[in-house]
């Protein structure tokens, strides 16, 4: 078995992340959405049913892996899904972008331009919802394509937003795969200011 199906099965069943729980609970107007880095879809499902329309974008066809755990009609309708990878990412305009666990795996040397495309891609008053690798994450030295940041890099990313909710989160905990490692994340939700 390819190491990201087992990713996937391992994954699936886990319950929405915290970041996103937050914001549905915000009850903010339901409109479009994209999550980046879909994976099995855990997030996506939950922005369905509490509907919200979502393009899942993931590097992997995961699309029929999602759509078996959608079941209903009304579900389905809701839901898109396009394979793409975050160095030629092309989004359309939308008022939700999710990215958990996904964006820290660009290219570091691309990632500015994955920022911007995603930031102009959120319409006025639209919202992120994500998290970021801190620079004292187990993986930062061991996977050097990877993007890590420290605190004033994450907030210097939202200068054109409202920060709802920002909370930095280390400890050790099992992975996707199983295995323990230590954590160091940003979880961010925050709203596009209207200046533009």
């Amino acid at each position: 078995m390819r190491k990201i199906q087992k990713y996937y099965d391992n994954t699936e069943n886990n319950p929405p992340s915290k970041n996103i729980v937050k914001f549905i609970n915000l009850k903010t107007p339901q409109g479009k959405a994209i999550e980046l880095g879909c994976g099995a879809g855990r997030d996506t499902i939950y922005l369905i049913k509490n509907n919200w329309n979502v393009l899942a974008i993931d590097r992997e066809d995961v699309e029929d892996r999602i759509k078996s755990r959608l079941g209903e009609q009304e579900y389905l309708e809701r839901f898109r899904f396009q394979k793409q990878d975050f160095e030629n990412l092309v989004l359309e305009e939308n008022d939700l972008v999710v990215a958990n666990y996904s964006l820290s795996f660009c290219n570091k040397n691309q990632f500015q331009e994955l920022w911007n495309t995603i930031k102009n891609s959120i319409l006025k008053n639209g919202y992120f919802v994500g998290n970021f690798f801190g620079v004292n994450d187990e993986w930062n030295g061991l996977k050097n394509d990877m993007v890590f940041l420290n605190k004033e890099q994450v907030m210097e990313l939202f200068e054109d937003f409202e920060l709802l909710e920002f909370e930095e989160d280390e400890g050790n905990r099992k992975n996707g795969m199983g295995v323990m490692k230590h954590w160091h994340l940003f979880w961010v939700v925050a709203r596009k200011k209207n200046k533009f």
